[in-house]
């Protein structure tokens, strides 16, 4: 609007000019040419000087632009690393193909381990039980557990496995893992569970007792009624499927013995089972050492027929005092 109004007032100048002077149109042309330019210097450097005004949107869109969020780099809490204290306690209860069980090369073969939840946390099929060291056996490397286990419930997870093609010895070790990643094994000292096996040729296999294994237990437990029971439990694992005949007898510090009835004990695979005996004692017998002894009649180890085999006895001592009159 101010650009027209000036060109308005430089027309009627130069109008009354042309009046006065009669100019050339030369001159005419080059006057009007140079007072354009003035005007238009002037507005441009008018227009230069002044501040743009910000767009209000702008500014506050800028304002409230939330700075985008990194993801954090996963890091491991001290609740993945330690578990709760009483939380995860594990005990083996028993488990199929013994330590030592003799196989044939190539074979397939089930381990399953029976382990009880002696914590005071729940275990769900997010739990894993995981390789930890030694031969894999064919194994994979984790398996999630098959079922829930409550505190104070036990669990089987058994897993497939296959002998190598090349006879030996091979153990492989197993851990569990929770849901929170920590790692955890059986008993005390939280140690692995494992899978023992003795691979063999067909033309080698022969099967025999792997281990003889002893503990006592008390009838009462505490005190010294007129009599007491104690009662020995013997667990008997073998390589195969065999049959034993078997006795106890019981010795007395002179050398007195007792045989106890034979007895027949039958596995049709490797595996391990527990026989027992007892022994009752009553309040006038003395403290002196006395004797549990196992003896083989028949089968592994005893070669052949006739050939009785003896394995360690097996000692205790009477822990009443001598109240006879």
């Amino acid at each position: 609007m101010k650009k027209k109004i000036l060109f308005s007032l430089f027309a009627l100048m130069l109008i009354l000019d042309a009046c006065s002077k009669s100019p050339s149109d030369t001159e005419i042309e080059q006057a009007s040419t140079a007072a354009v330019q003035t005007i238009e210097a002037r507005y441009t450097q008018k227009a230069e000087s002044s501040p743009v005004p910000q767009s209000t949107e702008t500014k506050i869109a800028e304002e409230t632009v939330v700075p985008a969020t990194v993801p954090p780099t996963a890091t491991e809490t001290p609740d993945t690393i330690i578990a709760p204290e009483g939380c995860l306690v594990a005990n083996l209860t028993s488990e199929t193909i013994p330590d030592k069980t003799v196989l044939r090369t190539g074979e397939d073969f089930t381990k399953q381990w029976n382990i009880t939840n002696n914590g005071d946390c729940t275990w769900n099929q997010e739990y894993k039980l995981i390789y930890w060291s030694g031969d894999l056996l064919g194994g994979y490397t984790e398996y999630n557990f098959p079922d829930i286990a409550n505190p104070g419930e036990t669990i089987s997870i058994p897993i497939q496995l296959r002998a190598p093609e090349v006879a030996g010895n091979y153990t492989g070790s197993w851990k569990m893992k929770s849901r929170s990643g920590y790692i955890f094994g059986v008993g005390q000292y939280s140690a692995p569970i494992t899978v023992s096996v003795d691979v063999r040729n067909e033309k080698d296999i022969e099967y025999g007792i792997t281990s003889v294994e002893h503990y006592m237990t008390r009838e009462p437990q505490f005190g010294c009624p007129a009599n007491v029971i104690r009662t020995i439990h013997t667990t008997i694992s073998v390589s195969g499927a065999m049959d034993i005949r078997y006795r106890y007898y019981h010795r007395k510090y002179n050398g007195d013995i007792a045989y106890m009835n034979k007895d027949w004990l039958i596995f049709t695979e490797a595996g391990t089972k527990t026989i027992t005996d007892s022994w009752p004692l009553n309040r006038c017998t003395n403290n002196r050492p006395r004797y549990w002894g196992l003896q083989i009649l028949d089968g592994p180890p005893t070669g052949a027929d006739g050939v009785i085999y003896t394995y360690p006895e097996f000692e205790f001592v009477n822990d009443c005092p001598d109240e006879c009159p």
